[in-house]
Parts: structure tokens; sequence; C-alpha cells
């Protein structure tokens, strides 16, 4: 055992934990780790142009992996940057360690230059946040953020470091492995009794309804959901947000729920007598956290990862603690102990389907609109054929990109991703190069609307010079079109900061060396999107589209 510089050390750490990316802008109290990836394969610095662009990339990578991935920011201001981008890893639970450089010791307490608290800032934001007070300490802060950020419901860590503990200052070259300080891969088990009477209660069911959380995606849960959907003859709803958890073109897919969602989902979670929620709190934009969508009478088996989300927000039959995919073995093994062949319910599978049809139907009939800008419904039939199988989509927010919920189909998780209930505007293009980074044979597209773009654009700059070949899909509508029509609703169409002027979007990309495409036909969609897929060049679509304020989809009540 020998002793190697602090800045090399930290490298090796994270290379101990299969880190092959490291997310940041450089700064002066980051350089003795920055310096030690000079001229390294195994670990690259992918240098962004807006510290918020890094987290978010450093988001898209973990949710595309299910790695824990690393930001490096320098301090004061350059970590303040992170916050919007933790937030969304807080609500995203995206394993997600942000080291921040902090200024030395002497300084902070003092009133420094780009001295602050940084770890009372952003303890609200994350699962830990910690200043290391010793150089020796190092190291096992660095296991530490691993572990808290993997461990149960995963979620960011903050570690800062001040500069004093690393510049020339010596570690020992001794490095564990993660499974020397850390469970890896933990599949806990659920309690016993709870599952026989979940299984139980779903055989005696006569209307079941599965509700796929993002824990199903998380816990690669995906084929027992299905398994668990065949076997009782359930029907099959992601929770807002996590259309990725199940196949959608399972015939007992129904289609996502929430406002942006389809009406067709909730007309089913209100029929059902019972939901399995598997993986999921059962989130806000899945229910209103209201009667409107779930029935009262319902009975509810709540299957999560977190003790403290069963029974949150409604009242459980049963609740049960554990892994998605264990848990849902579980449940299959003591169904089949009661029931070898499980249970068919010929007549609900009829009715669920057939309201499934309608959404179908209600999709089928968008195909003969016709105008001049196309209306934003005109994109996604022709974008579909266009997607490559197992395409990662990344949907920013927006009125026009929140179309998508209900208009593309996801086959394979981690296929699909979002704001996450953090609601940000501008998350998508960073995001997108993130999943990129992480899954480079996969084709990623984010679609955005005029305004969320202008957010981080700038980060094309950071996908020509690494050569990320993402394909950007702007819907531009030339307004912020949640607010626009709030405005038009309830404020008598006085309208304030709503209506942009942007500029082409298709030549700024070609300003930042990227690709640039401008559509304006629906018929030229599918032939765009499929050369820019073929490309393999950092993409910019530009589609013009009308103002759309789309109606939130109807609930039973």
């Amino acid at each position: 055992m020998s002793e190697i510089e602090a800045g090399q050390a930290v490298i090796e750490l994270l290379r101990a934990e299969g880190v092959e990316y490291v997310f940041g802008v450089t700064g002066l109290t980051t350089n003795s780790m920055v310096t030690q990836m000079y001229g390294r394969e195994d670990i690259k610095f992918i240098d962004t142009r807006h510290e918020e662009g890094a987290i978010l990339m450093a988001y898209g990578y973990s949710k595309s992996t299910g790695k824990p991935s690393v930001c490096m920011t320098t301090s004061g201001p350059g970590t303040i940057n992170l916050a919007g981008g933790m937030s969304l890893a807080l609500k995203g639970r995206a394993p997600v360690i942000a080291i921040s450089g902090d200024t030395a010791m002497e300084y902070i307490g003092r009133d420094g230059s780009q001295a602050f608290d940084l770890v009372n800032i952003f303890k609200p934001l994350t699962k830990m946040a910690v200043q290391a007070n010793n150089t020796e300490r190092v190291p096992d802060l660095i296991r530490e953020a691993f572990r808290v950020a993997m461990w149960g419901k995963q979620g960011p860590v903050l570690l800062d470091i001040p500069r004093d503990l690393l510049d020339k200052k010596t570690l020992s070259d001794q490095i564990l492995s993660p499974n020397q300080y850390r469970t890896v891969n933990p599949k806990n088990s659920g309690d016993i009794q709870s599952v026989t009477q979940a299984a139980r209660i779903l055989l005696a069911a006569e209307s079941p309804l599965l509700l796929a959380g993002g824990g199903v995606v998380d816990g690669e849960a995906s084929l027992e959901a299905v398994r668990l959907a065949e076997l009782l003859d359930m029907a099959m709803v992601p929770s807002y947000g996590h259309n990725d958890a199940i196949p959608n073109s399972h015939p007992h897919y129904v289609g996502s729920p929430g406002g942006r969602g389809s009406g067709e989902a909730h007309e089913v979670m209100d029929k059902a007598d019972v939901i399995l929620a598997l993986g999921t709190r059962i989130n806000q934009g899945s229910s209103s956290w209201d009667y409107s969508v779930i029935n009262e009478d319902t009975k509810i088996i709540q299957i999560d990862i977190d003790p403290i989300e069963i029974g949150r927000n409604y009242p459980v039959t049963v609740g049960i603690v554990g892994d998605a995919q264990r848990v849902a073995q579980q449940i299959i093994e003591a169904v089949c102990e009661i029931s070898s062949t499980g249970k068919t319910n010929n007549s609900w599978k009829s009715e669920f389907q057939s309201i499934a049809r309608k959404r179908i139907q209600r999709l089928q009939s968008e195909r003969t609109l016709n105008s001049d800008p196309m209306m934003p419904q005109q994109v996604f039939p022709e974008l579909t054929k266009a997607l490559p199988k197992g395409s990662m989509v990344t949907i920013d927010a927006g009125v026009a990109p929140g179309l998508s919920y209900d208009r593309i189909s996801f086959e394979e998780p981690r296929t699909m991703f979002n704001y996450a209930g953090q609601g940000a505007l501008g998350m998508g293009f960073s995001v997108g190069l993130g999943t990129k980074l992480g899954r480079p044979e996969r084709a990623a597209i984010s679609i955005h609307g005029d305004g969320g773009f202008l957010y981080t654009c700038g980060e094309l700059n950071t996908a020509v010079r690494h050569n990320i070949p993402s394909v950007s899909i702007v819907l531009n509508n030339n307004c912020m079109g949640a607010e626009k029509s709030q405005q038009k609703a309830l404020h008598n169409e006085r309208y304030v900061g709503v209506d942009l002027e942007n500029p082409r979007f298709d030549q700024l990309a070609e300003v930042f060396g990227a690709k640039g495409y401008y559509v304006d036909h629906p018929s030229e969609i599918t032939d765009v999107v499929t050369e820019a897929v073929k490309n393999n060049v950092p993409s910019v679509i530009e589609i013009p589209v009308q103002e759309y304020f789309p109606p939130s989809a109807p609930t039973p009540r």
C-alpha cells in the first residue's frame, strides 16, 4: 500500500463504482481532481457550458442506465447553479452524486470569496449533503455518497470538499470495491403474510387493475408486472410519467393517466374494484390525490420500496414494503399456490379492452386534421413511424411536447424520460444528451417546445464538441403554451410574457456546428427524423405548429 495524489484517489474511487463520465464545469477548486482525468479513456470529463447542463446530463445518464452518475463543480455560484437539476434528481429518484470543490477551510464561515453554506443550501434537495473536514475522511465520504444515493429510494447526494483537503495532499491507493461497503443490487422481499393476503384479494377481485410505477422501472420488474396482469386478467395502466414501465402494445394496456394522458385510463381506474399499485406512491399526476379518478370503494394493495409512501396518499387494504420485482415474484408464487392457473375473467377483460380501443380510435381520428401550420397532433403519427425500436424519448415540459404522453408508444423500460413532477421547463435537451451517453447504441430523441428549448440550447456546443448524436425536435408555436392558455381562460386574454419571438432553430443548430432541419408539412417528418437518426450527429428539427391548448383528460368525477 502506497500514497497517491489526493485528487487521483478521488478519481480512482469513482472508477471503482464504474463511473465513466464526470459532468461539470471546471474551476479553481476542482483542478486537483479534474486534471487527474487528463489523457484517460476509462473516465472522461464532459465539460458543459453551464452547471445546470451538467447535472441534467448526469440525471439522463442515471435514468437511462440505472447506474450512479457524477457531476463536479466549483465553489459558490458554480455549485449553486446545480439547484434546478438537483431538484429534478430528487423528484426523479436519480442517484446523482455532486462533488463540489469548495473554498479553503480557512475562508469558510467568514463570508469569504465564493464561500457559501452549500450543505444547508442543498439539504432540502438531496438525500444527503455533507462537507468533508479532513483529507483522510474523503474516501469514506465518497463511499458514503454512493451508499446513500443507491440505497432504497434512490436520489442525489452533495459532497462538498474544501480545496485545501486535496491540493498537494496524498491518500492511500487502497481502493475498495462497491460490494465491500454497500449492498449491490439489493432485492428486499415483502412480508409473507401481507403477500398472501394480497394474493387472496386479487384472486377474489372482479375488476382488478395493475398500476405500474417508477419502482417497476427502477426495480426491473416489467416482466413480472406483465406476468401478474396475464395471470389475473388485470387491466394495466402506468403511473403518470412512467409509460415505459409496461409494454404499451400489450393487450392488457389501456393508456396513461393524468391531465396529459387519456380519459380511457381514468375510466378503467374508476371501474377497478382492486388496484395493485406496484412500485408507486400513486403520484399526484395519476390521481390528483382525490377521488376524481380512483373510486373511494376501491381496495388498494400498495407496494413500495419506501415505507413512508405506504398509505401516504390513499388508504390501503394491504401495504407491502419491498422491491417491486421481488414482491411481484412473491405475489405470483402466492397466487399460483392457491390457484395454479390464476384467474380468468373474460367479462372484465372484454370491458377494459373495449375501453382501450376507444382510446386508439380517438387518436386515429386525429389523422384527419389538416392545417397550415400543422396542428401539433399531426406530428406524432409521422414521428412514431421513424423511431427505431428501443428509442429513448425525453419529453420536456410544455403543452406541445406534453401531447407525447398519450401519443408515443413505449415498449421497453428506461426509454421515457421527463420532468418527473419537478416540472421545470428546459430540462429536455441536456437530459437527452445524458441518455445517449448512457446507452450510445440506442437512438436518443428529445421533444421540446420553443420556450423550453432556449433554456439550455447552449449545450449544443457540448453535444458538438463531444460528438453526442441526439436528435432534438422543437415544436414551435411561438408561445409559452400553458401560461398563455391560463391567461386566455382565466385572465380575459390579457397576454403578458407569453408570446415569443424566436430564432430559426434549425439555423441556430447550424451556427453551433450541429445539423439543422426545418419541416413545415407532416409528410416530411418521417423522412427527416429517419435521416437525422441515421446521420448520427447532433441534430435539431424545427416544426412550426399551431397554438393548441388541449383540455385535460376527462375524469369520472
